[in-house]
């Protein structure tokens, strides 16, 4: 009996041992195939990428302004014009329909498209007959984007073709519809744009060229005319909250006319300058 009682006692000493002992713990564990515990995180996902998104969508307030002017202007029977501080709202929407999946060049051909228009303006006449005036622009093209690296944030750089709509009309009394600046732009527009990352924000740029097909009633008034435009734009960017960000910055476009009147004609100038500037500020969705 006393030898049974001390093999017993030894081997409850030598199981003790072996659950003390750290090996013994992490074989037991593994051979339960035990998981992490309940309050262990997992790696937190990366942060939506605009380079990879299927969509985007945006919203901004913009403070607008307008100034055209005419160079060696012979008779003074056309109007020039200048505003700033008009509100404008716009809006903007990327889509990538193949963003998801792995088909190379096809999961970076987007659809892009653009709204924005002026509320509440108008003009002035020198006696003091106020017209009331539309500012709009659309822009829909396709774009490609190329990111450069391939870790998420990376730069991008993005090519578009498209057509860009731009009007500013006045509607004037008839005994000035004839002098005042209303344009009406049908443009074909080739872009590049890039988002760089600096540190937690992205800085936002592009550039085009407007090819217009139609100009309305300034480029009408002359014999012979032709129109080009440019068009820049700054911007950054600032995440505020999963998936969405902050953005502002400036855009620049102008239109430049040259005309070749002859003596005798109605209108006689050597060009004109159309230019828009619209300082932004808005909030963007990337998804």
């Amino acid at each position: 009996m006393r030898a049974r009682h001390r093999i017993l006692h030894a081997s409850i000493l030598a199981l003790g041992t072996a659950f003390a002992s750290p090996k013994a713990a992490f074989a037991l564990e593994a051979a339960a195939g035990a998981r992490p515990a309940p309050d262990a995180k997992s790696p937190a996902a990366p942060p939506t990428d605009a380079g990879t998104a299927l969509f985007i969508v945006g919203a901004e307030y913009e403070v607008g302004g307008r100034r055209i002017g005419y160079t060696d202007l012979v008779i003074e029977n056309l109007r020039t014009y200048d505003v700033m501080g008009a509100p404008v709202l716009a809006l903007s929407a990327e889509v990538y329909p193949a963003a998801r999946s792995k088909l190379p060049v096809l999961r970076d051909i987007g659809l892009v498209l653009g709204y924005a228009g002026a509320v509440g303006l108008d003009a002035s006449l020198p006696d003091g007959t106020t017209m009331g005036t539309s500012w709009h622009r659309a822009d829909a093209a396709l774009r490609g984007r190329l990111r450069i690296g391939d870790r998420p944030g990376a730069p991008v750089v993005m090519v578009s073709a498209g057509y860009a709509f731009a009007s500013f009309v006045f509607k004037a009394p008839d005994a000035f519809a004839s002098q005042v600046p209303s344009v009406t732009y049908h443009s074909l527009r080739f872009g590049a744009d890039g988002r760089v990352p600096i540190g937690p924000i992205a800085l936002r740029a592009g550039a085009g060229y407007r090819l217009p097909l139609a100009a309305g009633a300034l480029l009408e008034r002359f014999r012979d005319g032709r129109v080009g435009g440019i068009d820049v734009t700054l911007g950054v960017a600032v995440p505020i909250a999963k998936g969405f960000e902050a953005r502002a910055g400036a855009e620049y476009t102008r239109y430049f006319y040259s005309f070749f009147p002859n003596p005798g004609d109605t209108y006689i100038a050597g060009g004109a300058l159309d230019e828009y500037v619209g300082i932004k500020i808005g909030a963007a969705y990337v998804h």
